[in-house]
C-alpha cells in the first residue's frame, strides 16, 4: 500500500497552485512558523512523526515524503534518515523543491528509491502560478542528483499554462539531455491555494490529447501518467484507500492525498482518522468497511468531488 505523507506545510517558495497552501518562510522566519505550527496541533511533534512512521514501517507501506518541503527541516530531515534504516530503499521517495540542496540533503537523497522535483515551464517561460526562480532552482537540483548517481523523477503539473505542447515538449528534451530516468505528468487539482483557480483545469479532451501527444515523444525519459490521468483512457479504477492514503501535516489521515480543502485539511467525506491517536489498522479496516471504499470506481472520486461542489456553488444541481 501506498502513502503520501505531507510532513510539513513550511515551504521556502510560494507558489499560486500550491495544493497543500504551503506556509512560505525564509530563513528569519522559519523557526517561529514551525514552533508556531506545533504549538497549535497543526504539524506533529517529532517524537509523534517517529510513531505514525514506525506504524507505516509496520504495515510495510511505500511512503513518498512531501510537504512544503520535507527536507527543510532538520527534524524531518531524521525522520526521512529513519525510514532508511527501517525500510528497503524501493519503498521510500522523496518530493521535494529545489531549495537549498545540501551535500548532507544529498547523502540521505542516495539512500532512497527516487527523489522528485516539480518543473512545470523551462527558463524564458513566463508562469504567474510559479515563484521567479522556482523551476531553475528544480533544475539545478535534478543536475546536482544525477551527478551523484540519485534516480530523479521530474514532475508536471498540466494546467492552462503548461499543457501546450511547445511547453512540454522543450520540458521532455531538457530531461532527456539531462539524463533524468523519468518524467510523471499529473493531473492539476483546485485543491488547497488553488481552490479558487479551477479555470485552469484543462478538459478532458485536453488531457486526452495530451496524453496522446506525449505518448509519441521517444527519448530517454519514460513518461508516466498519474492514475487520475490514466483512469480517462485505460479504464483503471481509483486507488483511494484500497491502495493509497494521504496523512496530512497535523496527523490527519485522507482517502486520497489531493483530497484537502485550503487550509490543509482533509474533504470531511474523505477524512478517515488521526494519527498516532488513532491505530492505522483499524482506520484502514474501517475505512474500507465503507460502502463508498468498499468498491473500487473507474473514476477520480476528489476530481467528482470537486466537480460536484463546484456545481453546487453555482447552483446547477
Amino acid at each position: 500500500m501506498d502513502v503520501i505523507w505531507n510532513l510539513t506545510k513550511v515551504c521556502p517558495w510560494d507558489c499560486v497552485v500550491c495544493s497543500v497552501s504551503a506556509l512560505h518562510v525564509c530563513d528569519t522566519t522559519a523557526d517561529y512558523v514551525y514552533l508556531k505550527q506545533k504549538e497549535e496541533g497543526k504539524e506533529l511533534t517529532l517524537a509523534e512523526k517517529l510513531i505514525v512512521l514506525k506504524s507505516l514501517v509496520d504495515r510495510d507501506f511505500s511512503i513518498d515524503f512531501s510537504g512544503g518541503d520535507p527536507l527543510y527541516y532538520n527534524e524531518d530531515f531524521r525522520i526521512v534518515e529513519q525510514a532508511t534504516r527501517w525500510l528497503p530503499s524501493q519503498k521510500i521517495s522523496v518530493s521535494m523543491t529545489g531549495s537549498n540542496l545540501t551535500d548532507a540533503k544529498l547523502e540521505l537523497l542516495k539512500k532512497v528509491g527516487a527523489v522528485e522535483f516539480t518543473l512545470d515551464n523551462l527558463l524564458g517561460t513566463e508562469n504567474p502560478f510559479r515563484p521567479r526562480g522556482y523551476n531553475l532552482a528544480s533544475m539545478m537540483a535534478m543536475k546536482k542528483c544525477i551527478a551523484v548517481g540519485i534516480k530523479v523523477r521530474a514532475i508536471t503539473v498540466l494546467y492552462q499554462t503548461t499543457i501546450s505542447q511547445e511547453n512540454l515538449e522543450d520540458v521532455y528534451h531538457w530531461l532527456c539531455e539531462s539524463a533524468i530516468s523519468e518524467w510523471e505528468l499529473l493531473r492539476f487539482y483546485p485543491v488547497g491555494r488553488s481552490v479558487e483557480l479551477s479555470r485552469l483545469t484543462p478538459s478532458n479532451s485536453e488531457y486526452l490529447s495530451t496524453m496522446k501527444f506525449l505518448r509519441g515523444l521517444h527519448g530517454s525519459t519514460k513518461i508516466f501518467f498519474q492514475h487520475s490521468l490514466r483512469i480517462l483512457k485505460e479504464g483503471i479504477k481509483c486507488p483511494a484507500v484500497v491502495e493509497s492514503i494521504g496523512i496530512l501535516p497535523g496527523g490527519e489521515v485522507t482517502a486520497c492525498a489531493w483530497a484537502m480543502d485550503d487550509n490543509t485539511r482533509p474533504f470531511k467525506e474523505f477524512y478517515l482518522g488521526k494519527l498516532p491517536e488513532d491505530d492505522l489498522g483499524e482506520i484502514i479496516d474501517r475505512a474500507r468497511r465503507i460502502p463508498e471504499y468498499s468498491e473500487r470506481v473507474k473514476f477520480c472520486r476528489t476530481i467528482a468531488y470537486i466537480e460536484k461542489k463546484h456545481k453546487k456553488r453555482e447552483g446547477t444541481i
